[in-house]
């Protein structure tokens, strides 16, 4: 298990174990105790997750991309979908026009958000490559965790193990996965660009840097401890 998806997980299991002795001390039986253990464990860590999501998309103030008003977004999310057999995200948009977009993930699903500036402004092809870039980031394991920890970014003990796991490398490497998806890596280098040159920044609390496809407080020429600079990542893009 990686380091934050310990820290995540480590109240949930610590309400298991609380309610595990109070059982046993009030007198019911072992097998009852346990039982009672898991299914708070288990219920405390989807409760937990459920509500990191909805706080996240209120704090970003993201509103349901529908479909009539982005439905290039639905039609790119959809065919990469169906192509590569995963389920489709929930998605979102915040009215911006800043060029960035995150990737979140709860018990239930994740959730893509962009920025209308990013679904508006972007051509197809550069739109198809940031989609491919997000859903490569639905698909790892780690995003649950992640998302719940930039929630409880107040909590200076989920930042620093938040710090510690991810990183510019994590980045990169969706980057290069996501221009497998696509079969055309100047797309990706094409999006990074346009996006760097609307204004990446947005109003975001700075726990949630490692959501978002470009750093949220618009530093792209500065490598962040979230992020490589544009360039690093266009450069490398350009090595595929």
């Amino acid at each position: 298990m990686s380091p934050l998806r310990s820290a995540v997980t480590l109240p949930a299991v610590v309400v298991g174990v609380v309610t595990l002795v109070v059982a046993l001390l009030v007198g019911l039986g072992l097998p009852v105790a346990v039982a009672a253990g898991i299914l708070l464990t288990v219920s405390f860590a989807r409760v937990t997750g459920r509500r990191a999501l909805r706080v996240l998309r209120r704090s970003l103030k993201a509103r349901p991309a529908l479909v009539g008003e982005f439905p290039r977004l639905h039609n790119t999310v959809g065919g990469l979908c169906l192509t590569h057999g995963i389920q489709p995200p929930e998605l979102f948009v915040i009215d911006s026009p800043a060029g960035n977009a995150a990737a979140m993930a709860g018990p239930d699903g994740q959730s893509i958000v962009l920025t209308t500036g990013a679904a508006d402004r972007l051509g197809l092809v550069e739109l198809e490559a940031l989609v491919a870039h997000l859903l490569v980031r639905c698909t790892d394991d780690h995003l649950r965790g992640e998302t719940t920890a930039a929630a409880m970014g107040r909590l200076a003990g989920v930042r620093l193990v938040a710090s510690a796991s991810v990183g510019p490398d994590r980045v990169m490497q969706a980057d290069l996965d996501g221009a497998e998806w696509t079969r055309f890596p100047p797309g990706m280098q094409t999006a990074l660009r346009g996006l760097a040159d609307l204004g990446t920044e947005v109003d975001a609390s700075v726990s949630t840097s490692r959501l978002w496809l470009l750093q949220p407080d618009g530093r792209t020429d500065v490598q962040t401890t979230s992020h490589p600079t544009v360039e690093v990542r266009v450069a490398a893009l350009g090595e595929c």
